[in-house]
């Protein structure tokens, strides 16, 4: 058919009937799409909290579809039992919200189907005033509940007299996280009482009449669950000011610690140790400086004239701080760390530079040749692709490359552990003043003959 011009009038007319229909099957396919829930509202988090959602997604119509991709991003994790709608069925989506940061979140998540234009949303909104401590567990599939991502842990409060060690009776026991109160308890008979909690670090105090009060600052986790608290007799007021209790804030090497031929040359290798050491401002929290420190010099007691050791500082930059010494130069060790105070932002890259550079420099054949980073958290993910490159490189060359956890949040332990293992080291956890002797440990299966 030609207009009175002599041109083709289905060549107007077949791409506006083509533009037409296709809008309308976009439109169409828009309410074939069911989604329960049509968006995840987390409110105000806290422990209570299910991090681990469901979505259905129902296809109503007639004719197979697909999701192709959705923008979730590294603050969930998602799984699906398909991606393809068959007509007539759901899928199921398993959404884990893992919020890095506190405060306001608000995101629109888009999900893409083949059969649509336009993406569907599903808003998230949560004012983060708590964070998931499981973040580290993944999350579960299918074969079992989505409340199983998130364990709880129990633990157990005893409560007695400092001289006596009688149980006492009614004791007030407060759990708080951040200054936050998460529970309230009260010691029973036998002066104890146990209640399950999330996993995290908790200030646990403890108060009777008569008594002043008294507290311990620790992880509750599978492996630190008991905890007892001693109480004073006050006969003069029946609720004291509570009771600190902080590390010194100098280090020294006590007798106690130094047992001669706790590592014999017969049965250990020597050590050639650098530590590179994460002295930003965030390790001037609670006491993570001073249990770094600790643990140091416990180490240090034991060092053998045979062994060598060198320290690196990073915060915003890196710094050499100690010279590799001798295990004998125990006085020069203990000054540098007397010495270090935390503040800057965390750049570790140039710190595993510097900290090979020696690490070769001091190389012992036949010996234990170990970097140990001791941090609190994660490095940038741009450092943290260029840290790994440059630790598998120096395994190959025989140095080791272990890792310690100054009281690591889950997510920042399992990104550390990844540098350890890409090193043939360990990734190690200080939590508390119980762990002082972590690093002999380490230094006992590393350089064990």
């Amino acid at each position: 058919m030609r207009s009175n011009d002599g041109m083709n009038i289905h060549a107007y007319i077949f791409p506006i009937v083509i533009h037409a229909v296709f809008l309308f099957s976009c439109i169409e396919n828009k309410a074939q799409v069911n989604i329960q829930p049509s968006a995840l509202q987390y409110g105000n988090t806290s422990p209570a909290t299910e991090w681990v959602v469901d979505v259905h997604i129902q296809n109503t119509s007639g004719k197979k579809d697909f999701l192709l991709r959705h923008t979730f991003s590294h603050e969930y994790e998602v799984l699906f039992t398909s991606k393809t709608l068959l007509p007539d069925s759901s899928i199921t989506m398993r959404v884990k919200f893992i919020p890095r940061m506190k405060g306001e979140y608000k995101e629109n998540i888009e999900l893409f189907f083949a059969g649509m234009n336009e993406p569907v949303i599903l808003p998230v909104r949560a004012i983060v005033d708590y964070k998931n401590p499981d973040d580290h567990i993944p999350c579960p599939d299918f074969g079992k509940l989505a409340a199983d991502c998130c364990t709880d842990n129990m633990f157990l409060v005893e409560v007695v007299d400092s001289k006596t060690f009688s149980p006492i009776v009614n004791a007030e026991v407060l759990i708080s996280e951040e200054g936050k109160e998460r529970m309230k308890l009260r010691t029973g008979s036998s002066g104890k009482v146990s209640q399950s909690i999330p996993i995290s670090y908790y200030t646990i105090q403890a108060g009777a009449e008569g008594y002043t009060s008294g507290k311990v600052q620790s992880y509750i986790n599978h492996r630190k669950s008991y905890f007892r608290i001693e109480l004073d007799r006050n006969e003069t007021q029946t609720r004291a000011p509570e009771i600190a209790t902080q590390l010194p804030a100098r280090v020294s090497l006590d007798s106690s610690q130094v047992i001669e031929h706790v590592l014999p040359e017969s049965l250990f290798r020597p050590s050639n140790f650098v530590f590179l050491l994460d002295v930003s401002s965030s390790m001037s929290e609670r006491d993570k400086l001073e249990l770094m420190k600790k643990a140091l010099s416990r180490l240090t007691a034991v060092l053998r004239p045979g062994d060598k050791i060198s320290m690196v500082t990073y915060a915003s930059r890196a710094t050499v701080v100690l010279p590799t010494v001798s295990g004998d130069m125990k006085a020069d060790v203990l000054g540098i760390l007397n010495a270090l105070t935390a503040g800057g932002s965390t750049s570790g890259a140039k710190g595993f530079d510097a900290s090979y550079k020696m690490l070769k420099k001091s190389f012992i054949k036949g010996g234990n040749n170990q970097l140990i980073v001791i941090t609190d958290g994660v490095f940038q993910p741009a450092d943290q692709v260029e840290i790994e490159k440059l630790v598998r490189k120096s395994a190959k060359k025989k140095l080791t490359t272990s890792v310690v956890g100054i009281q690591c949040v889950s997510f920042a332990a399992r990104k550390l552990s990844e540098i350890s293992h890409a090193g043939g080291g360990s990734f190690l956890a200080i939590d508390d003043a119980e762990d002082m002797n972590i690093l002999i440990d380490e230094m006992k299966i590393r350089s064990a003959r």
